[in-house]
C-alpha cells in the first residue's frame, strides 16, 4: 500500500515540476500584476516541495477558475462560410496567443490538482486502514 502512495506522490511531484516551469516561463509574464500573486504563490510552494496540502489545492482550483475566465475572454467564434454557398458553413473557435497559453496551463493545473487529490486520498486511506487493523 505504501508503494502505491509513494507512486501517487511521485506522480504529483512530477506534474508539479512541469506546472512550475510553465508558470515561470509562460504564464506569470502574461498576467497582470494583481493576477500574478496566486501564480507566484503556487510556484513557490511547488519549489519548496510542499504540495501535499489542501490549501494549495484550493489555490490551484481558484487559479484554474481565474485563468478559465481569461481563456474565455480571449476566445471568439467566427463564421467560416463556404466559398460557393455562403449560407452554409461552420463556426471556428479562435483564441489569442495568450488564451492558448493559459488554456494549456489550465489543463496542466487540473492534472496537478487531480494528482495531489489522489495522493492525499491514498495517504488518508492508508491511515484509516491502519487504524482499523489496530482496533
Amino acid at each position: 500500500m505504501m508503494d502505491k502512495i509513494s507512486k501517487l506522490v511521485a506522480d504529483a511531484l512530477g506534474q508539479a515540476r512541469a506546472v512550475r516551469k510553465r508558470l515561470e516561463t509562460k504564464v506569470i509574464p502574461l498576467l497582470e500584476p494583481r493576477q500574478r500573486t496566486t501564480a507566484v504563490a503556487i510556484s513557490r510552494q511547488i519549489e519548496a516541495k510542499t504540495i501535499m496540502e489542501e490549501a494549495l489545492l484550493r489555490d490551484i482550483k481558484a487559479f484554474i477558475m481565474l485563468i478559465g475566465e481569461e481563456v474565455e475572454d480571449g476566445s471568439t467564434l467566427a463564421w467560416h462560410g463556404r466559398e460557393h454557398d455562403p449560407e452554409s458553413g461552420y463556426y471556428v473557435l479562435l483564441r489569442t496567443e495568450r488564451a492558448r497559453a493559459l488554456l494549456i496551463t489550465q489543463d496542466e493545473l487540473a492534472k496537478l490538482a487531480t494528482a495531489i487529490e489522489a495522493a492525499l486520498d491514498g495517504a488518508e486511506a492508508y491511515t484509516i486502514a491502519n487504524a482499523l487493523l489496530v482496533t
